[in-house]
């Protein structure tokens, strides 16, 4: 699929993107350069709910992705390549369900699938495909089939749960339907025979011989099928009918027939009005041959903007030093008749952080881009003494700019560590599992985010 200069366009004019869209690098090395762009422009395009061209960047992602596995002979890298598709097709699903295109949605997740069997997200996208398609049953075996593959995912067992409701539903109405439909059968059977009897009579009576029947027949095919004959002198003047100016007909100057609201421009006009006719744009103006390689980029610049619509930059350090500094300060104190009042949780240490940030200006308006995952570990200390605590883990897997400010991060990985005191699992499942300690985490990260949008 090649895509041109104006797929993806945004409001009404050639996308932010064409640099990227038109590029056709014809080596491995550009070819990768060219994919990890479109993956940071597609972050930032679906972060700011810009979903056609989010399409559009996803689609040349895969098109290019494609090209390398097929020309690519180890086979360790094209399941590599595969795996790396089928996150783009996961993507791409997603931003076609926002866009109302639910069967090419339900197409992109079954892709993804099939690129990759154990990626998590590609069994969610198809089984939320599958629901908004009305597909109850398999939408649920692709949820199941998800948590089958993370089993400690909070959100996929709300989605397997509320699939399980929307399927024993769909049941529910089926047998019902069946139960009215041999009802309504039942009492109609005592009519059957009497309909039989009276329609037999009535064809009897009203039979025709079948070589009539048989004349009628090729009577009528002749008549729909035979075309009218025209003399090759025939002129459009003289198939006009009397009638023809009462259905809003004329005849031109030239003596063709025509609408009656067709304006006859004459040859003065035509001068005022010049040249009209559409003309392709030449994308290389000096005639030189376009060297799709990327250029060496400038102070972290976006090596692939050369029509200046679109630049970003990468702030990972900053980003990776100032969130950890953040979720290090991150704490929370039990309130007065909570089961131990003073209790004392806070994280102890951030284990991992996984992932990138940047932010780029397109047309002068600034996007963020993140995506991170990580892991930490927290202590709850018990009692006015602080003599006993509680110790554990708990990872945070998306962290990116499709979550909205307030509604919290998904967990994953919670874990609470043996030397913790006996009886103290209903308090740290209330206050560090499902909320206080976590909300204060979710707190932490949304201030960071604000902090990140502040500072560039």
């Amino acid at each position: 699929m090649s895509l041109g200069l104006y797929q993806g366009l945004g409001a009404g004019g050639p996308s932010a993107h064409s640099d990227v869209l038109t590029a056709a690098p014809d080596n491995i090395d550009s070819q990768r350069a060219l994919v990890e762009e479109i993956k940071r422009r597609g972050r930032a395009t679906v972060g700011s709910k810009s979903y056609p061209d989010a399409e559009a960047l996803y689609s040349k992602g895969i098109e290019v992705l494609d090209l390398m596995v097929k020309n690519e002979k180890d086979e360790s890298v094209i399941a590599d390549l595969n795996k790396e598709t089928a996150i783009l097709f996961s993507n791409r699903s997603l931003v076609k369900m926002q866009l109302g295109k639910i069967t090419e949605a339900l197409e992109d997740a079954d892709a993804a699938v099939e690129r990759d069997p154990g990626y998590v997200k590609a069994h969610w996208r198809q089984g939320q495909a599958f629901t908004a398609c009305g597909q109850n049953f398999e939408a649920l075996k692709s949820f199941e089939k998800a948590l089958e593959l993370e089993p400690e995912n909070k959100a996929l067992r709300k989605e397997v749960a509320a699939a399980k409701d929307r399927k024993e539903q769909e049941e529910k109405l089926m047998a019902d339907a069946a139960e009215k439909a041999k009802a309504e059968g039942a009492a109609s059977d005592s009519h059957n025979d009497r309909d039989v009897v009276m329609k037999d009579a009535s064809e009897s009576t009203n039979a025709t011989p079948t070589s009539a029947k048989t004349a009628i027949k090729n009577a009528t095919s002749d008549s729909k099928t035979k075309p009218v004959s025209v003399n090759a002198g025939d002129k459009d003047e003289y198939l006009f009918t009397k009638s023809d100016h009462v259905r809003g007909y004329k005849i031109r100057s030239d003596g063709k027939k025509t609408s009656y609201f067709d304006r006859e421009i004459d040859e003065d006009t035509k001068k005022l009005i010049g040249d009209i006719a559409p003309k392709k744009i030449d994308q290389n103006i000096n005639g030189a041959s376009e060297d799709c390689t990327p250029k060496p980029s400038l102070e972290g610049a976006s090596a692939w903007n050369k029509a200046g619509t679109w630049e970003e930059r990468d702030v990972t350090p900053w980003a990776k030093e100032t969130l950890e500094a953040a979720l290090l300060a991150t704490e929370y104190i039990l309130p007065d008749g909570s089961p131990s009042p003073g209790a004392h949780g806070i994280v102890s240490k951030v284990t991992k952080i996984d992932g990138h940030a940047s932010y780029a200006t397109v047309r002068g308006k600034k996007r963020y881009i993140y995506e991170f995952g990580l892991a930490i570990n927290w202590v709850l200390t018990l009692g006015d003494d602080h003599k006993s605590a509680c110790h554990g883990s708990m990872t945070f897997p998306d962290i990116d700019g499709t979550v909205d400010l307030g509604d919290g991060y998904d967990m994953v990985d919670y874990h609470v560590e043996g030397s913790s005191p006996a009886g103290t699992g209903p308090l740290l499942d209330r206050f560090v599992r499902d909320g206080g300690l976590r909300d204060s985490i979710h707190k932490s990260i949304d201030d960071w985010v604000r902090l990140f949008r502040a500072t560039y």
